[in-house]
């Protein structure tokens, strides 16, 4: 938790902005042409695209990205458990995260750990109390921690110097002569942590990972024990 209020706190970027893109790249509305300073495309005056003259003046001196992010991203998005295109140009798997929230909160009520900290209180009433104390705790800490994701993305996101691609994977309804699809960096995350963040917050962070997977693993290999006596 403490990672997350210092990242969120200190980073001057929490989310990538709208792509600022690369020669000849098409700007998707005025309010990203303005706020890169967009010039009329070569090809459609109508158009704005990228300023080459200015962020792009010679190759030993140039700012461009992969222009992942049309519209930018987001520290969060208010419609992403509704809407299956809310992360467009990215796919939204809406299933698979109500699946995930079903499975874990209908799978825990048999987790053995919450079962044997509800049977050592001394009355039902602490036991509900202590259950909805964690519950609190739980959004308290877990909140804050999701916003990391945005900022992963600003440092090894679709539109960092990092990104790899996969060319010629588009769909060919797209009507593109060439276009690729992101590959994520699987390790995005703990780079960030051991690159991006002062040692000992990364360092205390992985251990509490460790430390939780390590405390729910326990309780399996307990209850395999019990049924195996």
């Amino acid at each position: 938790m403490t990672l997350a209020f210092y990242s969120i706190k200190n980073e001057k970027i929490t989310a990538p902005p709208p792509s600022i893109g690369f020669p000849s790249y098409k700007y998707p509305d005025d309010t990203t042409c303005e706020m890169y300073d967009g010039v009329p495309c070569e090809n459609d005056v109508t158009a704005c695209c990228y300023n080459t003259d200015k962020w792009c003046p010679s190759d030993n001196k140039c700012f461009y990205d992969n222009g992942a992010y049309p519209f930018g991203d987001q520290s969060h998005f208010t419609d992403q458990m509704t809407n299956a295109y809310s992360l467009t140009p990215f796919p939204n798997a809406v299933v698979f995260n109500w699946a995930n929230i079903f499975v874990l909160a209908f799978g825990n009520l048999a987790a053995l750990d919450f079962q044997a900290r509800c049977m050592a209180s001394k009355t039902a009433k602490i036991a509900t109390i202590g259950c909805a104390i964690a519950g609190c705790l739980t959004f308290i800490v877990g909140i804050p921690f999701a916003y990391l994701g945005s900022i992963t993305r600003v440092y090894y996101g679709p539109d960092s110097a990092r990104a790899s691609f996969e060319t010629d994977s588009c769909h060919i309804g797209l009507g593109l002569p060439t276009c690729a699809r992101w590959l994520p960096d699987q390790d995005g995350f703990l780079k960030y942590l051991t690159n991006e963040v002062p040692s000992f917050l990364g360092t205390w962070c992985l251990i509490g990972i460790v430390a939780s997977s390590m405390s729910s693993m326990y309780f399996p290999f307990l209850g395999i024990l019990f049924f195996i006596r």
